[in-house]
């Protein structure tokens, strides 16, 4: 049998109990850990005390700065040792913020999440569908996103109405909490009369903060737009990209994860034109994997191209997920 599929790791808990099994993935404070007796556990990364295995592991501290080697026993509580065979680093468990073993198959390395909100009122035929999609998959150095949304009402004695999204996007990882990164997407809003952009982006920035509760990331770049509103023609457009996000997640029962992103989009072309797309979740845990929550969204045009045509967007949703 490989020796990445047996249970050859071990890891220490500060109230003194010893664990046998496979370390799966660090990410957000939690060390997902498989056990033969009692399966795939999410063990409080500030409750270990030592960890040890003697397979090859990627290790990322709170600076940026990524390790790899074997894991090996540290002689004082709360630190870790990665060797290879030249040197070795020890570590701070505390200052750990990643870790993933080498050589991970790819449905290993894949996260996501699917939200749903469904509602039908039989009084006023209200119906609406709202799904959230988001997939994540990463490497060594990069990592890979798809996210999607879809939004849409219909209603008796009224216009219906639809909000669609897709995105695909892929960071670089530099060093020093440094990255690049570059997406297309795909929008429309019927609220606001957008039948179609396209938007591709290119830009870097910097993990402000990076710990195993929460994260900090600045952005900047330039990003190229093809958009059309309804009854009129197709338009180009260059803007610079503007966009800072913070995430918090907890893993006391129960989890949360909360998550905002604001993206500010001066026009270069359209000189005195701003967009902004502003976006804020809360997500709760029910029970394991399932969840439920809130979602934000505020959607903005200071100069679209018909004074007809609403500036603004905005809602609230409730939410029922489930992760992977």
């Amino acid at each position: 049998m490989p020796l990445c599929a047996q249970k050859v790791d071990t890891v220490l808990m500060r109230n003194g109990d010893r664990i046998i099994g496979e370390i799966k993935t660090l990410d957000r404070g939690a060390l997902t850990y498989k056990t033969d007796d009692v399966g795939t556990l999410a063990i409080k990364w500030d409750k270990i005390a030592r960890i040890v295995s003697p397979r090859y592991f990627e290790v990322e501290d709170n600076t940026g700065r990524r390790y790899y080697g074997t894991l090996r026993p540290a002689r004082d509580p709360g630190r870790m040792v990665v060797e290879v065979t030249s040197f070795v680093d020890t570590l701070d468990i505390a200052n750990v913020v990643r870790m993933y073993p080498l050589g991970q198959s790819f449905l290993t390395r894949v996260d996501g999440h699917l939200n749903l909100n469904l509602t039908f009122q039989r009084a006023n035929r209200l119906r609406s569908l709202n799904t959230d999609f988001e997939a994540e998959y990463r490497t060594r150095v990069r990592l890979t996103r798809l996210r999607a949304n879809l939004y849409f009402q219909n209603q008796e004695d009224a216009d219906g109405t639809s909000r669609n999204s897709a995105s695909l996007s892929q960071v670089r990882f530099l060093g020093n909490r440094w990255l690049l990164l570059a997406s297309g997407e795909i929008q429309q809003n019927e609220e606001l009369d957008l039948a179609r952009r396209g938007l591709v982006t290119a830009g870097g920035g910097r993990f402000l903060r990076q710990t195993n509760r929460a994260e900090i990331l600045i952005a900047s770049g330039l990003a190229f737009s093809n958009e059309r509103f309804t009854g009129s023609s197709a338009t180009f457009g260059l803007e610079a990209l503007l966009s800072g996000e913070a995430n918090y997640f907890q893993l006391d029962t129960p989890k949360t994860d909360i998550q905002c992103l604001l993206s500010l989009y001066p026009s270069l072309t359209d000189f005195g034109r701003v967009r902004s797309e502003l976006s804020v979740s809360l997500s709760r845990e029910l029970i394991k994997n399932f969840n439920t929550g809130l979602v934000l969204f505020d959607n903005f045009d200071s100069r679209p191209p018909s004074d007809s045509l609403a500036k603004n967007d905005f809602g609230v949703t409730l939410m029922v997920g489930w992760t992977f």
